[in-house]
């Protein structure tokens, strides 16, 4: 068994971009594939990397942002029709992601609420948004059958909520088993951004070696814990400094840098959990021209004694075999 990490897509914040896919990455467990986050683009990136829809097993996303959930309606029905096996349709696809937070956010008076959407269920949790995506795409579920060899629509997918503990008291937050087999093994524990609450980062173990993904975050102690001694960080990046040089000031400024981790603070997280390879992704600014690779894992590796790699859409990384 080999466990191999794809990077779908790179891009941060959900204006496309010419030139890279919205944020998602895959890893690949033997022949099993998980998917985080499903951003722009990423069931035709998946195909791209030579990915199969029958053996996507489950979806991770870190949070509900449309850049991280957009595409996953297609990542789900796109691949629907071939997923049946020699017993008949193959097991549901899980998808794992926040619950519902305990209420809406409140606002401000610079950035208010005008009108509440959804006012039943203003702010639902991964579950729901499985549970709206079947019923928005309801025609096709129930009419597609009638046309084409279809497998049951009711076996498609499983939405799951991943309910985390309130961290209490200034201590260490606990971290969340996700699901556990004979050969990967899945936690998370919550990160900070912003209003998105909870926002999740995942970790996955397997006899090759440990994989991180920190979702959307600031410096947080809480991911640094879940991440020691991980073969692979998968960190998001920002470089305030461009935003700020290209208009972006003031309070705009300070509530992007409560959403995301700058490039000049990235390098320390990665030392601080002792991770072997930082593999950078969900830039901004995201346009591939904006800040050259080199610049970018230059910058970020400030700090950091192990590799710095500016990740890009298509990236793939072996975890060598462990003795």
């Amino acid at each position: 068994m080999t466990t191999e990490l794809v990077l779908l897509g790179t891009a941060g914040a959900p204006l496309p971009v010419a030139g890279r896919g919205g944020i998602s990455s895959a890893l690949i467990v033997g022949e099993r594939v998980f998917v985080i986050d499903c951003g722009r683009g990423s069931p035709s990136a998946f195909v791209e990397a030579g990915l199969e829809f029958p053996k996507l097993e489950a979806v991770f996303l870190t949070h509900l942002h449309a850049d991280h959930i957009g595409d996953l309606p297609g990542l789900l029905l796109y691949g629907w029709g071939v997923r049946v096996g020699d017993n008949g349709p193959l097991a549901p696809i899980r998808v794992y992601g926040p619950s519902r937070p305990a209420a809406v956010p409140a606002g401000d008076t610079l950035f208010h609420r005008e009108t509440t959407i959804n006012p039943e269920r203003p702010v639902p949790g991964a579950a729901d948004l499985v549970d709206a995506i079947l019923a928005g795409y309801a025609y096709h579920l129930n009419v597609m059958p009638l046309d084409a060899r279809m497998p049951d629509a009711g076996a498609l997918v499983r939405g799951i909520d991943i309910s985390v503990p309130a961290r209490a008291g200034g201590l260490a937050q606990a971290q969340v088993l996700v699901f556990a087999d004979e050969a990967v093994r899945v936690t998370a524990v919550a990160v900070t951004h912003g209003h998105a609450v909870p926002a999740l980062a995942y970790r996955f173990d397997t006899a090759d070696g440990s994989v991180v993904f920190s979702g959307d975050t600031t410096v947080n102690d809480d991911l640094i814990a879940l991440a020691q001694g991980a073969d692979i960080l998968v960190h998001q990046v920002a470089d305030l400094g461009y935003l700020e040089r290209h208009g972006l000031t003031g309070a705009a400024l300070e509530r992007m840098a409560g959403l995301h981790t700058d490039v000049t603070k990235v390098g320390s997280v990665a030392e601080r959990a002792g991770a072997r390879e930082l593999i950078l992704r969900h830039y901004l600014p995201a346009e591939p021209d904006a800040i050259t690779a080199a610049d970018w894992a230059k910058r970020a590796g400030h700090g950091f004694t192990g590799a710095t790699t500016a990740g890009h859409d298509g990236l793939r990384r072996l975890l060598p075999p462990r003795a």
